[in-house]
Parts: structure tokens; C-alpha cells; sequence
């Protein structure tokens, strides 16, 4: 299969609400896996949320983590970024908080 240098993981809104968050780790830890196996040794992968149920649990990362091993991939988080300042997060709105990307170094 093909294999590339970079891998961008952006999928739609997977968890609309806290509630759905078992269904939506199950689909971000695969998703992340079937892109973690597409990306060449020691290149690189952004993935991202954009569900403020996961953001505001700080799980992705270990989702990331699950998705790792069940690629038999090391990985290395490069950084991890939300919303630019011209998207701001309002402080009586915590569901503004939504936007999660984190990149990625793939061994």
C-alpha cells in the first residue's frame, strides 16, 4: 500500500456531546490508528478534534497513545495547538474551547 510523509487527520465532529464520548473514542482510536500505518517512518501526522466533549476531556492524547500501539507505531508529539486568536474561546461559553490539533513525528 501507498505509505507518505505526511498524514492529515481531520474527521468531522465525532462527539456532539459528553454522552458520546465511549463511541466517539472507540472511532478517533481508529481512525488514528488506519492513518498512523499510512505514514512513513519518522515522517509526520497532524491529527485533529474539533468535538469540545474531547477537547475539554483531555483524552485525545490518549487516544492518540491507544491508536499508537494498535499501529505498532512509536510516536512523538511534536505540539499540540488549538484555535487561533482570531477564534476566541469565550470564558462564560466553555463549548468555544473545541478545536484540538496535535502534531505528530511517526516512527
Amino acid at each position: 500500500g501507498y505509505k507518505y510523509d505526511i498524514v492529515i487527520c481531520d474527521p468531522p465532529k465525532l462527539a456532539p456531546t459528553r454522552s458520546s464520548l465511549e463511541k466517539a473514542k472507540n472511532k478517533y482510536i481508529k481512525i488514528n490508528t488506519l492513518a498512523m500505518k499510512l505514514v512513513n517512518p519518522g515522517g509526520f501526522m497532524l491529527t485533529c478534534t474539533c468535538s469540545a466533549a474531547v477537547t475539554q476531556s483531555n483524552e485525545f492524547s490518549k487516544y492518540i497513545y491507544e491508536a499508537s500501539k494498535l499501529a505498532k507505531r512509536d510516536i512523538t508529539i511534536i505540539s499540540t495547538s488549538h484555535a487561533a486568536s482570531d477564534h476566541p474561546i469565550h470564558i462564560s461559553y466553555p463549548e468555544s474551547n473545541y478545536l484540538t490539533a496535535v502534531l505528530l513525528r511517526v516512527i
